[in-house]
């Protein structure tokens, strides 16, 4: 019998370095931050989650809630080699920051050291619950997505692409949707959050929000580009990466 394909990729070996685990946005499958991946290698041991129900593991029905994500994605890194008992480095982009948050929180309450939670393109926990609910009809939504400024990738681009990935979109927009977390619940590591200057969804004001849920420091920094300015920034988000391993190491 076939082993199921997991939860984690990883695109090139790494030449030394802690684990930094990324944490993908709504609908958006591993390989969509191999960039990242070779920029960071020789910094990091690079992962990215795989959610069910996208390229490698389409086949699998998506989860429900973002919590469930993080906990399964959490459960194989606990007992995977890349759990070392090194600090983790944490890092999501926009839908994929709240799982980056409850990954974090997962890691912390099991006593492996995060030393960096980065999100990107995100509200704060706590706004997630305040926020209007997503299309859910296939056109609306495509126009939706089709409206994110700053894209950077051909398949957000192209419609007919887009409804291929329908189903797991649609998962992963009623997932976030239903999701809500008080505005006391924090975790230790330092947060770094990211945003793109002409982002119409996250606002600056969104991104110093995150500073309530963390016990450390929190850090803004902003790039030119829309709501995906993070595929035209790749450099600059992994120098910050980076430079937040070296002062904290």
């Amino acid at each position: 019998m076939a082993t199921a394909p997991g939860w984690i990729r990883q695109f090139h070996k790494s030449r030394g370095g802690a684990p930094l685990v990324i944490c993908p946005h709504a609908g958006g499958g591993a390989s969509t931050y191999r960039p990242f991946s070779t920029r960071l290698r020789d910094d990091f041991d690079v992962v990215v989650l795989q959610y069910p129900g996208r390229q490698d593991r389409a086949r699998e029905t998506p989860l429900e809630t973002l919590p469930e994500i993080a906990a399964g994605a959490f459960e194989e890194f606990a007992r995977s080699p890349y759990n070392r008992g090194e600090p983790v480095t944490v890092f999501g982009h926009s839908m994929g920051s709240i799982v980056a948050f409850e990954f974090t929180r997962l890691a912390e309450a099991a006593g492996v050291p995060v030393r960096l939670l980065g999100v990107s393109g995100a509200v704060p926990p706590s706004r997630v619950a305040e926020l209007p609910p997503h299309p859910t009809e296939d056109e609306q939504l495509l126009d939706h997505v089709s409206g994110l400024q700053g894209t950077g990738s051909d398949v957000l681009g192209n419609r007919e692409l887009m409804r291929m990935a329908l189903p797991a979109l649609k998962a992963d927009y009623a997932a976030f949707d239903r999701y809500s977390c008080p505005a006391d619940v924090q975790v230790r590591a330092a947060i770094h959050a990211m945003g793109g200057s002409d982002d119409e969804y996250v606002t600056m004001g969104d991104l110093y929000g995150w500073q309530r849920h963390t016990s450390a420091d929190l850090r803004v920094d902003m790039f030119d580009g829309g709501h995906f300015y993070l595929h035209d920034q790749v450099d600059g988000i992994a120098e910050l990466l980076v430079a937040e391993r070296e002062v904290a190491a």
